[in-house]
């Protein structure tokens, strides 16, 4: 019998039209910022305020950047704006900084299984009686 095997499962499910649950909490939160800003501050104030809040709301919610959600850009943007791209060498004293060396553990090269010192010649010998047809591979031990 043949099973349908489940699609796209990293897919979140969309809850209400095409947003999914993620997008409707930020387009609530941010309605509502929005209308609370419109309501609270003086009205040349208040609908500039709620324009920004709106149009930063309707990004988070739908706007995606190279394939990914626009909360990702900003969080990109603000980790570019406060670490710093210059990295400076200061020469000087460097008693007060700590420094470790690892090193790797050495494996013990002795084993536990003797070995038998074998000559070359002995060696060639059952390499040949090996590599030849028909060699009994049971009779080959000295």
């Amino acid at each position: 019998m043949r099973y349908k095997v489940p699609q796209n499962i990293d897919m979140p499910d969309r809850i209400l039209g095409p947003l999914t649950m993620l997008q409707f909490v930020y387009a609530v939160v941010g309605g509502g910022a929005a209308y609370v800003s419109f309501m609270a501050l003086p009205y040349p104030l208040s609908f500039v305020v709620a324009i920004l809040i709106g149009l930063l709301t309707l990004a988070i919610v739908f706007l995606k950047v190279n394939e990914r959600p626009f909360t990702h850009f900003l969080l990109s943007l603000m980790q570019f704006i406060t670490v710093p791209k210059q990295r400076t060498w200061h020469k000087g004293d460097s008693s007060n900084m700590e420094v470790e060396v690892y090193k790797t553990p050495q494996k013990n090269m002795t084993s536990n299984i003797p070995h038998k010192d074998i000559d070359p010649k002995t060696f060639e010998d059952v390499a040949r009686r090996v590599d030849s047809p028909g060699a009994d591979v049971a009779n080959v031990k000295n």
